[in-house]
């Protein structure tokens, strides 16, 4: 039986934004960019952020991550996280890495995401992407086509890859969903300093080595007045 493989999302706020609402995250809270990883450019991301989507061109760094010896991590009692079981469905799993993470501050009361959250309580990683895949798929065949360029057919080869970045506990935590649980990446001393943190992670981790490839992050902030 093929792997069921679903359309690549766009890294884009407004779609990323909109998909976050269908599933409960209170309108107060949005995705933004972020324009560059200098202090200027992070200036201009509002604050409190509380969560970031990084994306990355998956071959390249994936080889240089087995050449180090790479971590896979490990299941946390106080981190949520699922595995990713569907082809092309990383930007769905480090959304609701992102947000699954950030609940008591961003959710809507009795939304799905809460709803979620109590029923896969008590279950893995394994069976939490057993139950997101039927539970979105509906939602996430009408979003994903809406970015700015031409959506790929769900069976494309896609090279980039979507991980999530939260602090939990003072901890930064890398989420991607091929792994076998969260990585901890340093610490976040005070809330304000969590985009720095995971800056300084993907910089040092991801950019530093491949400095001409392309790469993008995506932040969650609350929403400014207007």
């Amino acid at each position: 039986m093929s792997r069921e493989s679903w359309v690549g999302l766009e890294s884009n706020p407004e779609v990323m934004t909109q998909y976050a609402h269908k599933l409960g995250v209170h309108e107060d809270w949005c995705f933004v960019d972020v324009l560059g990883l200098d202090d200027a450019s992070l200036r201009l991301v509002p604050q409190p952020c509380v969560g970031a989507i990084f994306l990355y061109p998956y071959r390249q760094c994936e080889a240089r991550k087995r050449s180090l010896g790479r971590c896979r991590g490990a299941p946390l009692p106080h981190v949520w996280f699922m595995k990713q079981r569907v082809g092309n469905a990383c930007g769905a799993v480090a959304l609701m890495h992102t947000v699954m993470n950030n609940l008591r501050r961003t959710s809507t009361p009795k939304g799905f995401l809460e709803s979620f959250h109590a029923d896969t309580a008590r279950a893995s990683a394994a069976e939490r992407a057993d139950m997101f895949a039927p539970a979105v798929r509906e939602l996430h065949s009408s979003l994903a086509p809406r970015g700015q360029t031409d959506a790929p057919a769900p069976t494309a080869d896609l090279d980039f890859h979507f991980v999530s970045l939260v602090a939990v506990g003072g901890r930064l935590y890398e989420l991607d969903g091929n792994n076998d649980g969260p990585i901890e990446c340093g610490e976040v001393p005070h809330p304000d300093e969590f985009l720095r943190a995971a800056v300084r992670h993907v910089a040092a981790a991801y950019v530093a080595p491949f400095p001409d490839s392309h790469f993008s992050m995506m932040a969650l902030v609350p929403k400014l007045p207007g």
